[in-house]
This record gives C-alpha cells, structure tokens and sequence, in this order.
C-alpha cells in the first residue's frame, strides 16, 4: 500500500503543513488535495507537497490521478481547480464538500418515509447521500422513488422491489439532472407524498435559491406535485442568496440541516411554522470521501 511520507523533523507547531496526512489512505489523501486545489483556484506541487507534508513524486502521482477523475486540471508544474472562483464546481467535486454533515442529514431524512411512500428524489449531492441512506426495509417494501438524477437511478438499481421512476430529458453533467420539456410533461399529473431536495442557498428573505438558471423553473412544479418538500441542507447554504429564487420559504414545509445552522435563523423558520430537524455532528478524524474509480487507482 502506498504511504505518504514523514514530515521532516522540526516543523514548528504554526506550520501550515498536515503531518496527519500520512494517516490518511491514499483515496481519502486525494480528496483533500482536489479540494485545497479546487479552494485555491492553483497549486503548485511544491506548495502541496508543504501543504500535506509529502513528497513531490507522490504528490504528482496524485494530481495525474484526480486529472484523469477530472476533479482537477493539471498545469505546468502544478495543478488548477476544474471549476472558477463563483462557478459552480463539478458533481464529483460537490460530493466531497461537507460529507459528515451531508450523511447525518440524510439519517434524519429517510425516518420521514415509510414503506410503501411514494418520494421524489431530486438531484444534487445531499440527496444522493439521502438514497444512499435508504434502509433495506424501505427499499424491499413497497417503495416508489421518483428521480431525475442519473447517479441517483444508478444507485437504486440493484432493488427490484423499489419502483424506480427517472424523468429523462437533457442531461446536464454539471449537476448530474435533466432538465427541459420532457421533465416538465412528466410532472404534470404526478403526485408524491414527500421531495426531498438540496440547495445552493436559503436565506429569510427569498427562500430557496440556485445558480443553475437551467432547473429553476422546475422546482415549483416539482413542488405542486408533492404532500411536502423537505429541504436537505448543510449549514454552509444558509445565508447564502444565490441568484435565481426558486421556492419561497411558505412553499416548503420542513428543513433537515447541521447543527452550525444560526440558531436565529431556525427559530426563524420555527416561528413561521416550518419543521426543522437539527442533526449533531460528531467532529472526527476526517471524512471518508468518495473518489471515483479512476482517481483510486
């Protein structure tokens, strides 16, 4: 197995530099690499190399490993995020953001169904950890899950015994959903008993908002089509005012978000008459992370 290598003796306490990161396996250590590159915008190897207390042939092993993953670019004699500053990052990479808070929530989230439920799962990474999540009770009793996201279809695939219904149209890799026409026809005339859907912001004042202007119109026919709508939401969506509003705070009924939410702004929600439902997180040694196969290699 490969290992990472021992920080140099005399590194002052101050120091930037993660000696924990000879612990990590070698998925988990790629995963903090794509994401300090993805917050930096740029990295060179020698700064990673400082950065994780490792040496530069191992830290070139691994930025060729997450460019084939294409969760980073690679360019000369370093690396560059895949995405801008102020754009929105790729699937892959939104997967590793906020994992512990992410699975928690999901918990919390599937005691809201129960056997025999119809549910809307809608995309984005939170929901796909609200799939994953699924216990086999669920899946084996009667359920019926409705999606448009094509990662969360694949998932699901394995229980025959959970009727899968997935809402083609185009396919916008970025955010892993279809959108478009098809979509919105299929909408028409469903009923679920509970949408589950994320967020790229909520605040007080506009309730719901995203930066794919591509989906926005869908929400508030998705939202038509249920009994309720559970926003799934890490505390780092709250106050964030992204730039398409797409369901206003009267429109859903509950909120499943960490325990780093405002308390203000869920006494807030409270006082409005929403359901919001408070997970701990339990601070650990670090996330196991996801990384796609050929990024583990």
């Amino acid at each position: 197995m490969e290992r990472a290598v021992e920080p140099a003796a005399g590194r002052s306490e101050g120091s930037s530099e993660l000696p924990a990161s000879r612990a990590m396996s070698p998925k988990e250590r790629r995963a903090a690499i794509a994401l300090e590159v993805q917050q930096r915008g740029h990295a060179t190897v020698a700064e990673l190399g400082r950065r994780f207390a490792l040496s530069e042939v191992t830290i070139r092993h691994d930025l060729d490993c997450l460019a084939r993953a294409g969760l980073v670019r690679r360019s000369r004699g370093g690396a560059e995020a895949v995405s801008r500053a102020r754009q929105v990052a790729s699937f892959d990479m939104r997967q590793l953001q906020n994992l512990e808070e992410k699975r928690a929530i999901a918990k919390a989230a599937v005691e809201l169904i129960n056997s025999g439920d119809i549910i809307f799962l809608d995309a984005g990474t939170t929901v796909l950890e609200v799939a994953r999540a699924l216990p086999p009770k669920l899946l084996d009793g009667g359920l019926t899950v409705v999606t448009r996201s094509a990662v969360i279809a694949y998932e699901l695939r394995r229980w025959p015994r959970t009727r899968l219904v997935v809402l083609g149209g185009v396919y916008v890799h970025d955010f892993d959903d279809f959108v478009g026409e098809q979509v919105e026809m299929a909408l028409r005339g469903m009923r679920v008993n509970t949408l589950f859907i994320g967020t790229d912001g909520l605040s007080l004042e506009r309730g719901v908002t995203t930066d794919n202007v591509l989906e926005s119109s869908l929400y508030r026919l998705m939202a038509r089509c249920a009994d309720q709508v559970v926003v799934v939401s890490d505390s780092s969506k709250i106050g964030r005012d992204q730039f398409q509003s797409i369901l206003a705070l009267d429109e859903i009924q509950a909120l499943i978000t960490d325990d780093n939410a405002p308390q203000e702004f869920i006494e807030a929600l409270r006082a409005r008459g929403l359901r919001v439902v408070v997970v701990p997180v339990r601070a650990q040694g670090g996330p196991v992370v996801p990384i796609p196969a050929n990024a583990a290699e």
